[in-house]
């Protein structure tokens, strides 16, 4: 059996996403954001980065959906545009940014945000990202040869 440690994440990611959202109501920012967040653990700075970039895109959002009314998928669409265009001054000012980590995941944890709240939405995406990097972690402990 080949093993895959991005594919093992962004799977671990989404079960442990769904079952928090079936046993909470919160969303953890998007359907891979917690898989994404246990395959970048190691780097908490970029982490934190899609994080702020994620808060100034509900700001953005909040804003626009009050001016334009747009809501559900538009909303979401708008949230991704907006992450897409804060994605390249994030590159001048702090380096390269992955594509996922450097804006999908921002759109998505903005989009939740102003759905569901700051609050809600940070701490049901770290608890399963955290979740996520624990699980992969005993998986590869019990299952994974070490060669």
């Amino acid at each position: 059996m080949v093993y895959d440690h991005e594919t093992l994440c962004l799977a671990v990611g989404m079960i442990l996403g769904m079952i928090y959202y079936h046993k909470t109501g919160w969303a953890c920012g998007g359907i891979i954001t917690p898989g994404i967040i246990a395959l970048y653990i190691s780097d908490p700075y970029r982490i934190a980065l899609a994080f702020g970039v994620g808060v100034l895109i509900w700001m953005v959002l909040k804003v626009m959906v009050r001016f334009t009314g747009v809501y559900g998928r538009q909303r979401l669409v708008v949230a991704m545009l907006i992450a897409l265009a804060l994605r390249y001054p994030m590159i001048t000012f702090w380096g390269g940014a992955s594509l996922w980590l450097g804006w999908v995941v921002p759109g998505l944890i903005g989009s939740d945000m102003h759905r569901q709240g700051i609050v809600p939405t940070l701490s049901s995406t770290i608890a399963t990202g955290i979740a996520s990097v624990l699980v992969v972690q005993l998986y590869q402990q019990l299952f994974v040869p070490v060669t």
